[in-house]
């Protein structure tokens, strides 16, 4: 399953540029395998990141089609690509704030916009103490107790 579409892509590119990087035999219209392949690459890169950290598949939400669409482009722009110059600033653009982002995501240094909850409800192996006590409950913070009026009295 993935989380991108030839439509996300359109949007993305537009119809001009999509056709421009896709034609390869000339024949006036986007290729939608070549375009495919790319999102499901898009896919691939993704969850090969997020696997450690979510359940798969996530959400297809603002940011994880934002990081496949990104990674989509990438792939279909470097396919154009005339100079290492212009492969240079394709990485800069699309790829590499991306793959550090996925990198921080794995690390635990970033989430994507999908609730801790979720996430912590899913994949109980999460370090997530706020929503995840020791003893496994998940409850509200507030239920818990660990701000009660003596404590911050001793505090």
């Amino acid at each position: 399953m993935g989380y991108i579409t030839t439509a996300d892509m359109l949007e993305e590119l537009g119809e001009d540029r999509l056709l421009q990087l896709t034609d390869d035999d000339r024949t006036g219209a986007i290729n939608t395998r070549v375009v495919e392949a790319a999102c499901e690459s898009a896919t691939a890169t993704f969850e090969s990141y997020a696997r450690t950290r979510y359940s798969l598949p996530v959400p297809a939400t603002f940011l994880v089609k934002k990081i496949c669409r990104q990674l989509a482009r990438y792939e279909l722009e470097l396919r154009r690509a005339t100079s290492e110059e212009k492969i240079i600033s394709l990485q800069k653009s699309y790829y590499t704030p991306n793959l550090n982002l996925l990198k921080d995501i794995q690390a635990g240094k970033a989430a994507l916009d999908i609730p801790a909850a979720t996430e912590t409800a899913i994949h109980p192996a999460s370090p997530d103490k706020v929503l995840r006590p020791d003893d496994g409950a998940l409850r509200p913070a507030s239920s818990r107790g660990d701000f009660s009026r003596e404590k911050l009295i001793r505090y």
